[in-house]
């Protein structure tokens, strides 16, 4: 892990996600990008110069107080030990912003805010979905400013997705003290491709993990969370598995409900 881009939903104080990623940063000596993108432009109605005018005034002060934020950001980032913080102030629709930005970037930090539409699940689902790299998303009451990740709960379920989110996360297990691996219903491919033996990948990276499998009657969030709070996770991994087009309804059920309940950083990956 060499790029950190996280995304700032308020410039105006220190969100968890961007004390998360500035401390990940640290930690791992990797480059952090932070970028705030502020609301753009409404809609204006039909032929009304002025409040296009007065809309357009607003957007570019907006622009301004955002730009104005970064050197503070930047020498705050610099005292944690980020060896190259980077602040960036971008118009445009955040989820176009960060799917070009994960292009040179090999994680996504994003926060939860039920307050801000790009923290919202529905948000969130959109950028997770189409962000193009693993995404770590951040609890509103997140505390961890230390995410050293020594406890991992794996949500597994043999999707194509989940397989991914163990492939990214690898970083990450290699360091963890302690994993456990939550497993329900596989997902088999609807064609014949060769089998992915989790024990055997585990076996070959050193990886030594308990095994916990959900019953078939029971609400497979509701063990995940609660095996996460029973072994004090510091992070759930899973597949983000996308079903139909509409907000966060992208989402399957398991995903959306931890977007909702968990109070855990959530490694994702579509």
């Amino acid at each position: 892990m060499r790029d950190v881009l996280v995304h700032v939903l308020d410039h105006t104080r220190r969100e968890p996600a961007l004390t998360y990623a500035a401390a990940l940063a640290a930690r791992w000596r990797a480059t952090l990008t932070a970028v705030n993108v502020p609301p753009g432009l409404p809609v204006p109605p039909m032929y009304d110069a002025a409040f296009a005018l007065v809309e357009y005034a607003s957007v570019q002060e907006e622009l301004e107080r955002a730009r104005a934020a970064g050197p503070d950001v930047l020498a705050w980032a610099s005292s944690l030990g980020v060896p190259h913080p980077r602040w960036v102030v971008s118009s445009g629709l955040p989820a176009n912003v960060l799917r070009y930005m994960g292009h040179w970037h090999d994680l996504l930090v994003l926060g939860a805010n039920p307050a801000e539409p790009w923290g919202t699940p529905g948000g969130l689902a959109e950028l997770v979905l189409t962000a193009g790299v693993p995404c770590i998303v951040v609890p509103a009451d997140c505390t961890a400013d230390d995410p050293n990740c020594e406890r991992v709960v794996i949500a597994w379920n043999g999707s194509a997705e989940a397989i991914r989110a163990l492939h990214d996360a690898l970083p990450l297990l290699e360091r963890a003290r302690r994993i456990t691996v939550v497993a329900g219903e596989e997902r088999k491919p609807d064609r014949p491709l060769p089998d992915f033996d989790l024990a055997d990948w585990a076996a070959r990276h050193q990886l030594e993990y308990e095994l916990r499998r959900i019953a078939a009657d029971a609400d497979p969030a509701h063990v995940i969370l609660s095996t996460a709070f029973a072994a004090e996770a510091d992070l759930i991994v899973m597949g983000a598995y996308g079903r139909t087009r509409l907000a966060e309804w992208m989402l399957g059920g398991v995903t959306r409900e931890l977007l909702h309940r968990s109070r855990v950083p959530l490694f994702m990956r579509h």
